[in-house]
C-alpha cells in the first residue's frame, strides 16, 4: 500500500522532513511504519490527524468568502426542518437513469443521477 502510494499519488515529488501524515489512514500503525521505513524518516502523526482535511476545507472556503462575502449558508435552523427524497426513471433519451431528488421542506434543493445532464442544474 505504501509502495502504491509513493510510485502513484507522490510521484515525482520529493517529500522533506517534517512529514505529516493526515486523514483516517494515519490511525493505522503499521501504515505509519511502513512508510517511516519506506522514507527512512519520522512520520508525524498529528492530534486531530482524522479532521485536518476538513479544517483546510474550511479555511479555504473562508477565504473565499472573504473575497466575495457572499456564501449560501441558510442558518442553524436547517436541522429543524422536513427533508425527503423521492426518485423517478427519466425516459427522455435511451439512458433510462433513476434521478435522486432531494427535498427541503418543499422545496427542491438537489438532483443527481443523470447521465446526460438534463436535470444536473437545481437553482436553490
Amino acid at each position: 500500500m505504501v509502495k502504491n502510494y509513493l510510485n502513484n499519488v507522490a510521484k515525482g515529488k520529493d517529500i522533506q522532513p517534517p512529514a505529516v501524515f493526515q486523514g483516517g489512514v494515519a490511525a493505522n500503525k503499521g501504515i505509519r511504519k511502513a512508510l517511516e521505513r519506506e522514507l527512512e524518516m519520522e512520520i508525524i502523526v498529528p492530534r486531530y490527524f482524522s479532521v485536518m482535511g476538513a479544517i483546510g476545507a474550511a479555511i479555504l472556503a473562508k477565504e473565499k468568502v472573504g473575497e466575495t462575502r457572499e456564501t449560501r449558508f441558510r442558518g442553524f435552523d436547517m436541522v429543524n426542518a422536513q427533508y425527503r427524497t423521492k426518485s423517478f426513471e427519466c425516459i427522455d433519451c435511451p439512458n433510462m437513469c433513476e434521478i435522486i431528488e432531494v427535498m427541503m421542506d418543499e422545496t427542491l434543493i438537489s438532483r443527481w443521477g443523470d447521465r446526460c445532464g438534463k436535470w444536473a442544474y437545481v437553482e436553490v
